[in-house]
């Protein structure tokens, strides 16, 4: 699969078969949130590392876009602070963007940006540490990981108004939906879980789900202080679509692994069949990453 992944260091492109990799961009913060609509990416930047010493109420994120070449062509900024970016999404012509500092959801139509506090706590700083979307049936579900018991909350897309509420997972990360199954990354428990008693262990912090309908990729960060966790090794574990163990990925030197987007079809090169470094020519700006060790299960 090629995928592309978010961790604290870089924006990647990743053959999950072989390990080989292209550093997209690098040196803007951490980088999260993966969107695709039409004919461009859109990647989350927060311009800042968790390890920062500067004050998180000084962050300010943006989107960058990227072209179906892979190339950088423009930035999204927002007419207010975007800080602590965690997961973007597309639907139905606007973006979406979770800006957990201060449990908002940044909204963008095209010509003017909103903001929305979908449990009316403005000002009231990182209560809910709102960080994934999901949409479904005129619904938008929105993740609240609470720092602790976290809950998988329906919202209204016409009226904004909160609809349902499910208790899913410890600091949850990510929502899906399997045979008509909620699933979440439990990240402080180190699992996945569904709400109909689906349970994976992944060891870790797992965050950042993929699946191009043959495999399935889980990111997982390891666990570490604060101050060191830009500068750790993350991994990505593989699967089938039966959730076995295939092989591992380790991300040396990558830090904290934030998301994970199957390349678009028509984006890029095609598979990541070749060296890092000779399809690293292809992009300007674009550095080769080493080859990360494929660990077989």
């Amino acid at each position: 699969m090629d995928l592309l992944v978010t961790t604290s260091q870089s924006l990647l492109l990743l053959d999950t078969d072989t390990g080989h990799a292209v550093r997209l961009d690098s040196g803007r913060g951490l980088y999260y949130g993966l969107a695709r609509h039409g004919d461009h990416l859109y990647v989350a930047a927060r311009k800042r590392l968790v390890s920062s010493t500067v004050d998180p109420a000084l962050e300010r994120g943006e989107i960058l876009i990227f072209d179906r070449a892979l190339r950088p062509c423009g930035t999204l900024q927002a007419p207010f602070p975007l800080r602590d970016l965690h997961e973007i999404a597309w639907h139905d012509g606007k973006l979406w963007a979770t800006a957990s500092h201060d449990d908002m959801v940044a909204i963008y139509d095209g010509q003017r940006w909103e903001q929305w506090y979908p449990l009316a706590c403005r000002d009231q700083g990182d209560v809910h540490h709102f960080n994934s979307f999901m949409f479904e049936d005129g619904h938008v579900w929105v993740l609240a990981h609470n720092r602790g018991p976290s809950e998988l909350l329906l919202f209204s897309l016409a009226t904004r108004a909160l609809v349902r509420r499910v208790q899913l997972g410890n600091c949850g990360h990510n929502m899906w939906r399997e045979q008509g199954q909620l699933l979440t990354c439990s990240s402080a428990e180190s699992r996945l879980l569904g709400e109909h008693g689906f349970v994976l262990e992944t060891g870790g912090f797992p965050r950042g789900v993929a699946s191009d309908g043959v495999q399935r990729c889980v990111g997982v960060s390891a666990l570490a202080e604060r101050a060191a966790r830009d500068f750790s090794d993350g991994q990505l574990q593989v699967y089938d679509q039966q959730w076995q163990l295939r092989h591992t990925i380790d991300l040396t030197g990558e830090g904290l692994v934030l998301d994970l987007l199957t390349l678009p079809p028509g984006f890029g090169l095609g598979a990541l069949r070749r060296a890092g470094l000779t399809l690293a020519r292809h992009w300007p700006g674009a550095t080769s990453a080493p080859g990360f060790q494929v660990r077989r299960a």
